[in-house]
């Protein structure tokens, strides 16, 4: 790879039009002084590498305070290997003439294959801000962030040098991660697109499928793994995990299942045997695929194993415990969090997971404890005081609750959750006037949220605003057309409005719609979201 970017790196040097102009001008001027200065130009041209530093040699001795004579003679050493020499000639000419661009690109060029990436950064930013349009300067400067994942930079600086970007697999896998790293993702797509045409060996191939799986090219990916599972015997290995993943992704379950079978009751090589955070990820998607497939005790078995075999992943004891939690199974959904705290004293996301297993066990006062610590911490998200807020709604103090969430408000400033739910403990404390306004502020904060507005429209109608709560429960519809409560509701809304025609026509649909869930019940979804794959961080709703 090296070798490839020092040839590109000497034609851009010497066969660019911005270089050949300086060539041509450099000629120009030592014409009656040097024909050995011409020599070597014409044998660096030619790639006899020797030949150019023997004449460019004899003109330097001739013209020892001719810059570009030493910018030139670097060159002919860094392709001869001669890189301390060729580090000092360039250095050479920039004393001599601080404003040749050339060389301080040909030094950050070397400093930047020799390793030295600050030394590198230094000389190619000269030259950027010596000739902003030098587009061999951006595109050097680019590919030295990109070595060191400095990803913004560096596709800020390729985009600049409007050069073609390289096609071969190394750059291309390396700009596939920077992609994904900053949430690029149709340009990882196609750059991964482009590295599957060019010819892989085993580990780029699998690695490229794992980045497809990243950017959810999932068919994709699942194509290259099977491709190199049917010719190579790689199991109990990364690779048999991704497969697993990727069925997983694409919803064959059955599938996910097999392979994690087949990874488990592989029996690799003791040199090769798999580290337990990597077994412990198959039984986690082992878990979830079965979760899928309604097989309620394999999924909860499997879970538990992989929190077993590695203890320190949080998410494994959040998948476990979600499961238990489903199923009503509190008792043991309350031992395995604090199992998993054990583990993990620090983790948010099992505090948090703990109050909400007290919470739905009905072990109030234990749930108010564990959410007050929270909040007494300083809780940065809003969930916290909403289950506090909870807490307190379900033991008959909404007062409280309204409390604790407007003094939250004024920690986190505006927050939808916090908004809503003032909303109900001001409604469940009688305050409808004060409710409407918080319900009011949660529909400004989240106007897609249908529960928002269903209890909006719900207290304009109570405080007698008829044509408002219409407005409100129209909204329902359209965000949610099926919600059961909007119509019964709308219903009695279009009555009060004298409008018998369409009281009766959605008090019918009402009927016919799924039943819904109860008020607030938003609320499970914020404490048991949905699975968190290994790697994965959680995300709270």
């Amino acid at each position: 790879m090296k070798r490839f970017l020092i040839i590109f790196f000497l034609s851009c040097s010497i066969r660019s039009h911005a270089c050949a102009q300086s060539t041509r001008a450099t000629v120009a001027q030592n014409t009656s002084k040097s024909d050995a200065f011409q020599k070597g130009l014409g044998a660096l041209q030619a790639d006899h590498f020797d030949d150019a530093l023997r004449e460019l040699s004899i003109a330097e001795r001739e013209h020892p305070n001719d810059a570009r004579v030493r910018n030139f003679r670097g060159i002919a050493l860094a392709q001869l290997g001669k890189n301390a020499e060729a580090v000092d000639e360039y250095g050479a000419a920039i004393r001599l003439d601080p404003g040749l661009e050339n060389a301080y690109r040909n030094l950050g060029f070397l400093k930047w294959t020799l390793g030295d990436a600050a030394a590198a950064r230094e000389s190619l930013e000269r030259a950027v801000k010596l000739s902003p349009g030098d587009g061999f300067a951006h595109y050097y400067l680019g590919r030295l962030e990109l070595s060191q994942h400095n990803y913004p930079r560096a596709f800020h600086e390729l985009e600049l040098s409007k050069m073609a970007m390289p096609t071969d697999a190394d750059f291309l896998k390396e700009a596939s991660i920077g992609y994904i790293a900053i949430g690029r993702e149709a340009d990882a797509r196609k750059s991964l697109a482009e590295l599957q045409k060019s010819p892989l060996d085993e580990g780029q191939s699998l690695l490229t499928a794992s980045l497809l799986l990243q950017v959810h090219e999932n068919d994709a990916a699942i194509r290259i793994f099977e491709r190199w599972r049917d010719q190579q015997l790689w199991r109990a290995t990364l690779e048999q995990y991704d497969l697993a993943r990727a069925y997983l992704a694409v919803a064959t379950y059955e599938k996910v299942v097999h392979e994690a079978d087949v990874y488990t009751n592989a029996a690799p090589l003791e040199e090769s045997k798999p580290p337990q955070d990597l077994s412990a990820k198959v039984w986690s998607v082992r878990g979830i695929a079965y979760a899928h497939l309604d097989q309620r005790e394999p999924c909860i078995d499997a879970l538990r194993h992989a929190a077993s075999l590695d203890p320190k992943q949080e998410e494994y004891w959040l998948n476990l415990t979600r499961e238990l939690m489903e199923f009503s199974r509190y008792p043991e959904a309350i031992a395995a969090v604090q199992d998993g705290l054990a583990a993990n004293p620090k983790s948010y996301a099992l505090q948090l997971r703990l109050g909400a297993a007290y919470l739905a066990g009905g072990q109030l006062p234990d749930a108010e404890r564990v959410f007050r610590d929270l909040v007494n911490a300083g809780d940065p998200l809003p969930t916290g005081y909403v289950g506090l807020a909870q807490v307190l709604l379900r033991t008959g103090r909404p007062d409280e609750a309204a409390t604790e969430l407007a003094s939250a408000e004024k920690t986190l400033g505006p927050q939808f959750l916090l908004s809503y739910f003032r909303g109900l403990a001001l409604d469940r404390a009688g305050k409808s006037a004060e409710a409407l306004g918080a319900f009011q502020d949660a529909v400004k904060l989240n106007p897609k949220s249908a529960e928002a507005h269903l209890d909006s429209g719900k207290t304009e109608l109570t405080l007698g605003r008829v044509q408002e709560a219409i407005a409100e429960l129209q909204e329902v519809l359209r965000l949610d057309p099926e919600n059961a409560p909007a119509k019964r509701i709308l219903s009695q809304a279009y009555r009060r409005a004298s409008d018998q025609q369409n009281a009766v026509k959605f008090a019918e649909a009402s009927t016919e719609s799924p039943a819904a869930p109860a008020e607030g019940d938003l609320v499970s979804d914020l404490f048991v979201p949905g699975w968190v794959l290994p790697g994965q961080q959680e995300t709270l709703k």
